[in-house]
């Protein structure tokens, strides 16, 4: 007679947190998360995520099928950047670990260079500047232009003898604008510099749009300079998260990221990622996703993104007090807020009103914005996203503008980020009276917004700390 492992709440507690009061693939999530506004996508990424749910991708040899679908899903992306016949890629957990990867590959193929750094604008992601500080690799960053891109003679001039890798993105994930690609590009190849392009915040539909007809600057492997190119596949591909593709312009490249070993004891050890295994279900899911939408379907998502964000563009400037801070030029939506209102406030309100934005904190004398991440989803409820924000504004200038109190802001100023303990982040909520393990409220956004540049990571990193503190018995 068999003994129950699992108690009898134990599935029903399951059921309960996939229900609707967590983030999850939804037209109302206007973050973290990208909706096809197909549920048989979902069902199907579900269904393969299951399947293979013990599988272990590292491992071809155990699990051919799924090696096969790897292939086939590296080869869809190598063919929408339009990359060159000898062209590789490897399917990472995340696009940090293809950034990572990236400058990995860069260092490697550089072993004459005693203290290599890496080029790159002060908008790109910080996974870069994660990877700088595991490899040891020292970051130069570059201040980009009033439009947030990379500047080309900046950039430029301080690629040097030291340099192994530069960076741009297309388009950025802070404020969704592409890099002059071509122009760096043109400067890396000139002193011998490869360069990467991080796509991951919307290369994915940048590469379809230009299929549209839409006018794109020019990013992808027809850009001369650029050796490799990072996606998302959570993003516009709509697959669930834990899985990326990180491209090369040659296998020759791809081979640096590897690693093996046959001195020990057990079977050769190999990997291409960073570590022995990998999860087999995201692998299985994002291939099962991108093969059953095709390029057909893609397209039809992708314009029905691009409309969407068409729509918002035109429907904003109807609704008193938002304003666009930005042009976009791919799916990120950065709105301003005016007038007596706040952007943490309105924040708020939306939430409210069941859709789910965050604030982007101000920023080199730029105000918060309210951050939209559009996805295809999107495009049937614009209208209802409009009255939202509508109302939430109303709502936001009747409660008025968050206003921390002066001591406060004095206290942020005064706090060094290489001594901050968990202790003062808990005395600074108790003192606004925020729940450190509730939900973001906009004295939350404010506090974050007020402290200086140099105490933001550390504040959110004791924060975390705070919220994610071990539960024991």
């Amino acid at each position: 007679m068999s003994t129950p492992l699992i108690g009898p709440g134990a599935l029903t507690a399951t059921q309960h947190e996939t229900g609707p009061d967590l983030p999850r693939s939804t037209r109302r999530m206007l973050a973290h998360v990208h909706d096809p506004g197909l549920p048989d996508v979902d069902a199907l990424a579900a269904q393969a995520l299951s399947a293979h749910a013990r599988s272990d991708a590292a491992h071809a040899e155990a699990f051919p099928e799924l090696a096969r679908r790897e292939a086939e899903l590296v080869g869809f992306a190598l063919d929408l950047v339009e990359a060159p016949e000898d062209a590789a890629g490897t399917v990472t957990g995340s696009g940090s670990e293809s950034a990572l990867l990236a400058v990995l590959a860069a260092r490697e193929a550089r072993p004459d260079v005693r203290h290599p750094t890496i080029v790159l604008p002060d908008t790109a992601h910080p996974s870069f500047l994660r990877a700088a500080q595991l490899l040891g690799v020292e970051p130069v960053v570059v201040p980009t232009d009033a439009a947030h891109r990379a500047q080309v003679g900046p950039m430029a001039h301080a690629l040097d003898e030291r340099t192994v890798l530069a960076v741009v993105s297309a388009p950025s994930a802070a404020h969704g604008v592409i890099d002059p690609v071509a122009w760096i590009g043109t400067a890396a190849t000139a002193k011998r510099v490869p360069l990467h392009v991080d796509a991951g915040a919307g290369g994915w539909l940048l590469a379809l749009g230009e299929r549209l007809g839409r006018i794109i600057a020019p990013w992808t492997f027809t850009v001369a300079g650029v050796t490799t190119i990072s996606l998302d596949l959570h993003t516009d591909a709509y697959a669930p998260r834990g899985a990326s593709v990180l491209l090369f312009r040659d296998a020759a490249t791809r081979r640096l990221t590897g690693f093996g070993s046959a001195d020990g004891p057990g079977r050769p050890a190999l990997t291409t990622t960073t570590g022995f295994s990998r999860p087999g279900g995201p692998v299985a899911a994002a291939a099962r996703v991108v093969s059953g939408i095709g390029p057909d379907g893609y397209l039809h998502l992708a314009a029905q993104t691009l409309g969407a964000v068409e729509a918002l563009v035109a429907g904003v400037p109807s609704v008193p007090g938002l304003s666009l801070a930005h042009e976009p030029e791919a799916s990120l939506l950065l709105l301003r807020v005016d007038g007596d209102a706040d952007v943490f406030t309105v924040a708020a309100e939306l939430r409210s009103r069941g859709w789910y934005a965050e604030c982007q904190p101000s920023w080199r004398g730029e105000p918060a914005t309210l951050r939209l991440t559009v996805s295809a989803g999107t495009r049937a409820h614009v209208d209802e996203l409009l009255d939202a924000l509508r109302e939430s504004v109303a709502a936001a200038e009747v409660t008025g503008a968050v206003r921390l109190p002066g001591r406060v802001v004095d206290h942020l100023r005064r706090l060094d980020p290489g001594h901050l303990e968990v202790h003062d982040v808990r005395t600074l909520l108790e003192t606004l009276g925020i729940d450190p393990l509730g939900a973001t409220v906009p004295l939350l956004d404010a506090l974050v917004d007020a402290a200086p540049s140099r105490l933001r990571a550390a504040l959110v990193a004791r924060l975390a700390d705070l919220r994610t503190a071990p539960v024991r018995g």
